[in-house]
Parts: structure tokens; C-alpha cells; sequence
């Protein structure tokens, strides 16, 4: 239950980024509602393909910044999706051993 409150949250903060990133290359490249969420995919997911336009000095320390939480925040979430996947088999694996021994026991 509690890896689930953390994965949604976890989720929550992504597109919270996404809307910040996008209004952040907004306010400060200047750049349409298209271009900017573009860039700010390509920023999270760090896929490399350069930048939209040419980037001022503000908005290159803008992307630093948001290169950081958004794949800390992604990182966040494969972890949390690693460690449910985990807790599920191991969980299966113990009540299958659980129910061996019980039925061993008879």
C-alpha cells in the first residue's frame, strides 16, 4: 500500500515538472506551448536531440535545473515500480512456501 502512495506520488511530481518545465521555456525562451513541452520531454527522458532553439544564459540554467529533478524524479519512479514488481514476487514466493509447509505439515 505504501509503494502505491509513493509510485502515484511519484507520478504526481513528474507531470507537476512537465507543467513547470513547459511554462518555465515559456516565460523565459519566449517559445510556444508545443515547442516548450517538447523541450521539456526531451530534457526528462535526457534523449539528447538539442535544444528547440538557441538557449539564452537564464534558460540554460533553467534546463540544468530542470535536468535534475526531472530525472531524479524518474528515477524515483522506476525505482518505486522495481521495488513493487519485487515485493509482488516475493510475496508470491513466500505464500507459496508457506502453503508447502502447512500442507507438509498434515
Amino acid at each position: 500500500m505504501e509503494s502505491t502512495k509513493n509510485l502515484i506520488f511519484a507520478i504526481l511530481s513528474l507531470i507537476v515538472i512537465i507543467f513547470i518545465g513547459t511554462l518555465g521555456y515559456i516565460l523565459i525562451q519566449k517559445w510556444g506551448f508545443l515547442d516548450s513541452l517538447y523541450m521539456t520531454v526531451i530534457t526528462i527522458a535526457t534523449v539528447g536531440y538539442g535544444e528547440v532553439s538557441k538557449l539564452s544564459v537564464p534558460g540554460k540554467i533553467f534546463t540544468i535545473g530542470l535536468i535534475a529533478v526531472g530525472v531524479g524524479i524518474v528515477a524515483y519512479i522506476v525505482g518505486s515500480l522495481s521495488k513493487m514488481m519485487v515485493e509482488g514476487e516475493m510475496m508470491q514466493i513466500l505464500g507459496r512456501r508457506k502453503l508447502e509447509c502447512a500442507e507438509q505439515a498434515y
